[in-house]
């Protein structure tokens, strides 16, 4: 399109483009294609699809979504190649499913392993840097599943989807909280465990009253929270 046939009152023109009206025939047939090709294509992946996604499941919606985009909006786009990239999708993501269910080893390949972030109420400092989750991150987590220190937590992982599973301890122990230091008012509600102090940076308990944490070496302490009696 010229500069000079760019009018700002042409409003037909702002709407309609320069599509002839008989294409809005074609983009209902196309529109209604590629519906029922996504739908069925969520059918076949099994409901998974609909709740969380895996690697391979994101990588194909996405492909697929990148493939059916300008065949609706696109006259001189065809159908049949987002077609065949549907039928590639189908086929290589039955080949993993497939080969996922034999090999543990290709399963940890396509689709990641889970991670344990907090264990027997400490966190793991290490698997945290690996997965890129921050203690903040970690913490409102947490605070969503309402708990307040680390020593009602027996475990704490991250999915291969990426979400987050919490097993709760039997019997809680003394533990870092979990509330934001600012929120003082919270925390003057909660119960202090005025004789055990914890490690301020991955929660362990100083049992044995030292100056540097025996787990990540840092030497700042702060007092335990605990579960109100």
């Amino acid at each position: 399109m010229k500069k000079e046939d760019i009018h700002i009152d042409d409003i037909w023109r702002i709407l309609n483009g320069n599509i002839p009206l008989e294409f809005y025939i074609e983009l209902f047939i196309r529109a209604l294609v590629v519906y029922l090709l996504i739908a069925f294509g969520m059918r076949y992946m099994r409901k998974r699809i609909t709740a969380e996604l895996n690697r391979t499941e994101l990588a194909g919606m996405a492909t697929l979504a990148a493939a059916t985009g300008l065949v609706i909006l696109a006259p001189d786009r065809g159908i049949l190649p987002a077609v065949i990239v549907f039928l590639v999708l189908l086929i290589s993501k039955r080949f993993v499913d497939n080969k996922n269910y034999r090999n543990e080893s290709f399963e940890d390949l396509t689709e990641g392993h889970m991670s344990i972030l907090i264990k027997d109420g400490v966190l793991q400092l290490q698997e945290m840097k690996d997965t890129r989750i921050t203690r903040e991150q970690l913490f409102a987590q947490l605070r969503a599943k309402e708990v307040i220190h680390l020593g009602t937590v027996q475990r704490m992982y991250m999915e291969v989807s990426g979400s987050f599973s919490l097993v709760k301890k039997e019997k809680s122990t003394p533990g870092l909280a979990v509330i934001p230091d600012w929120d003082k008012d919270f925390l003057k509600e909660q119960t202090i465990s005025s004789d055990t102090l914890v490690c301020a940076n991955c929660g362990t308990l100083n049992e044995k009253k030292l100056n540097k944490c025996t787990c990540c070496k840092s030497n700042e302490l702060k007092e335990a929270l605990m579960d109100k009696q």
